[in-house]
């Protein structure tokens, strides 16, 4: 297929039009899943088990029923990759994963205030009114207690404030693509990544190439095995909401007992969370091998620097306060090593952008290289001027922008490497950037834009830069030239986004008002905690630790000396990138989860190679949509019978 050929296949109108569809539904399914009906949160992943079951429906039921009626209107793997990709960033926007952050925080502050929490008299004074939905005509009362009789829904309220933030988040995305096109050479063709997280919809699309009318994978025995078995403990469990059976102890919500060494040592969660666990197969054995290794290494030094009198207060990474810095050090000299080591490929990047590389080819990346380079340039000045405008410090925004892009950066090399599909930031931009200056170095208006930060910073998939890089992998054997891809995808981004965020406030004004949301998605109780967070910032020094300090150093000196040892010594058996995560809160409680797929395939191969390997990965795709039907079952069972009071089947 020439590349002409392979573009229009690619961008036909009906997979447009699909995706499309596909993605406002997507945004309207997770909110009212995870608000009205409390069931499962089904975005907190990098690659999000609604956009996996909206595709397996697409792929294992839609395509079938039209291969069998009318062949040539299946959809070919060219589309179906495009339809995936769109869902994958659709996927960015609904619940936990962005709307719950980003509603929280414009509509919190004018009507959580009271005299207790002294909100009005330590930053109100500050507040960019811009971005903050107001509460005249009781326009927020109303989100959140629900809409009187008669009203009409203020939507003038938000109008402003979604605009202007809108803006920044847009140019995020873009930036995002950016970084992708500039470092998409160095990371596949010069390192070698393998984005294992793509596998699973890679393998689904290329199955779709197999002759016959259904899809190859369900005459499969091992597929059909590992479905059947994760299906019958998710309908068992699902018995159990009725009182019927008791449950059986696997899934998200179900945690055995824990395991502790002695009590000055951390307890270890014992979970077996199927996804994690089904996806953590395709990851290489060496870096599954690290991270449970590199885990219960900080598990022992957590419980001796406690016996020696160094637990630490609960410092700014989370955990034990010199131990969490000190992982958080080698995430920082990762992400310096990973910059440094494309230091040839940049230099011929920005050859290329100032047209003085005719010999670079940049012709299969989401953007020129000049676009992306200047783009990115461009980009920063708007943030820089955004920030400023709303009351940042010009000493603190490059400080705040510098914490920022490393863990967005740092998360997408460390998610192409790995494929996590469950991992979240070691720490969050705004709060590292105050206690790495001190919060008394502040002036308060910045202290308040940094707390606003909560918006974004807290968004482990760096606003799509993740998302981005996995679609760039992923379209590559189907779109050798992806211009006009990047355009779809944005497109994609604003539509999710303006779904997502018009079905939220929709509900929030005619159902039971925001406030009864749940507390697990920061209308509850974790928005305020937002806000006092900026008063416990303005009301206190705060800064990191000298031991922080200390720990932080020696972590980014054993990171460097990690990748020494793997350059070095070919036999050596641990992964840097495995020292970068293993403290993460997600990795510990889904590390029995990691442990036992890195036992499964180290025996599979011991005792089969690669033969058995791919034996094992038909088992665990079936295992996957097992769970997906399983989650979707459940989903349908809280709908009928359990509304407002429903089960998660489905977490991180």
């Amino acid at each position: 297929m020439s590349a002409i050929e392979s573009h229009r296949a690619i961008l036909s109108f009906r997979s447009v039009a699909t995706g499309f569809l596909l993605a406002i539904l997507l945004n309207i399914w997770v909110p009212y899943g995870s608000y009205l009906l409390q069931s499962s949160r089904m975005t907190v992943a990098h690659l999000p088990i609604a956009a996996l079951i909206l595709f397996l429906v697409l792929i294992l039921v839609a395509n079938p029923l039209l291969r069998l009626h009318r062949p040539q209107a299946a959809f070919s793997p060219h589309e179906l990759s495009l339809i995936f990709s769109m869902l994958l960033i659709a996927s960015l926007i609904p619940g936990k994963v962005f709307v719950s952050y980003f509603i929280a925080i414009i509509a919190t502050p004018y009507y959580f205030a009271a005299p207790e929490n002294q909100w009005v008299t330590t930053f109100f004074p500050y507040l960019p009114d811009w971005l903050l939905a107001s509460n005249q005509g009781h326009a927020m009362e109303w989100f959140y207690e629900g809409l009187p009789a008669g009203a009409a829904i203020p939507w003038t309220a938000w109008v402003i404030p979604i605009f202007w933030w809108m803006s920044f988040f847009v140019v995020l995305f873009f930036m995002g693509a950016c970084t992708v096109t500039i470092f998409r050479k160095q990371w596949i063709e010069h390192e070698k990544l393998t984005f294992p997280l793509v596998k699973v919809p890679l393998d689904l699309i290329a199955a779709e190439q197999s002759q016959g009318q259904s899809h190859i994978f369900l005459n499969d025995r091992l597929f059909l095995a590992g479905c059947g078995i994760v299906l019958f403990v998710a309908v068992w469990n699902i018995l159990s909401y009725f009182y019927l059976v008791s449950p059986i102890p696997i899934g998200a919500s179900s945690f055995l007992q824990p395991l502790q060494l002695s009590p000055s040592f951390p307890a270890i969660p014992l979970r077996i969370n199927v996804y994690m666990l089904c996806f953590a197969f395709f990851i290489s054995l060496d870096i599954l091998l690290s991270i449970w290794v590199f885990f219960l290494l900080g598990i022992v030094e957590s419980g001796l620097l406690t016996r020696i009198g160094l637990s630490g207060i609960m410092g700014a990474t989370g955990g034990n306060a010199s131990v969490s810095s000190q992982f958080f050090g080698g995430f920082i000299m990762f992400v310096l090593l990973s910059v440094w080591s494309a230091r040839r490929h940049l230099a011929q990047v920005c050859r290329k952008a100032f047209g003085r590389g005719a010999d670079v080819d940049d012709s299969r990346e989401l953007l020129p290289y000049r676009v992306a380079v200047f783009g990115l340039l461009g980009g920063l000045l708007y943030l820089w001027a955004w920030l400023y405008r709303a009351g940042l410090s010009l000493t603190a925004i490059p400080v705040f922008l510098a914490f920022l892009f490393i863990l967005y950066f740092g998360m997408t090399k460390i998610i192409a490497e790995t494929g996590l599909v469950f991992l979240d930031l070691p720490v969050n931009a705004h709060e590292i950037t105050v206690l790495s200056v001190g919060s008394g170095r502040f002036s308060r208006p910045s202290l308040t834009v940094l707390g606003l930060a909560s918006a974004y910073a807290r968004n482990w998939r760096g606003m799509g830069m993740g998302s981005l890089a996995l679609v760039d992998r992923m379209t590559d054997g189907y779109w050798p030239r992806k211009r006009g891809l990047l355009v779809v995808l944005g497109f994609t981004f604003v539509v999710s986004m303006v779904a997502s965020l018009a079905y939220t406030v929709y509900i929030g004004y005619t159902t039971t008002g925001a406030y009864h949301f749940g507390t697990r998605d920061a209308f509850g109780g974790m928005n305020v905690g937002y806000y006092d967070l900026i008063v416990i910032w303005m009301r206190n020094v705060m800064s990191l630790g000298q031991y922080e300090t200390w720990f932080m150093g020696i972590g980014a000196g054993l990171l460097w000396g990690l990748v020494f040892l793997r350059h070095r010594l070919p036999g050596w058996p641990f992964a840097p990138v495995g020292f970068t995560i293993c403290s993460a809160s997600v990795i510990r409680d889904t590390i029995l989860s990691i442990f036992l797929a890195w036992l499964v395939k180290w025996v599979l191969m011991r005792l089969g190679g690669t033969m058995y390997y791919r034996r094992g990965q038909r088992f665990f795709i079936g295992a996957l949509v097992g769970h997906c039907v399983g989650v979707t079952l459940s989903f349908f069972v809280d709908a009928i019978w359990f509304p407002g009071q429903g089960h998660t089947m489905h977490d991180w």
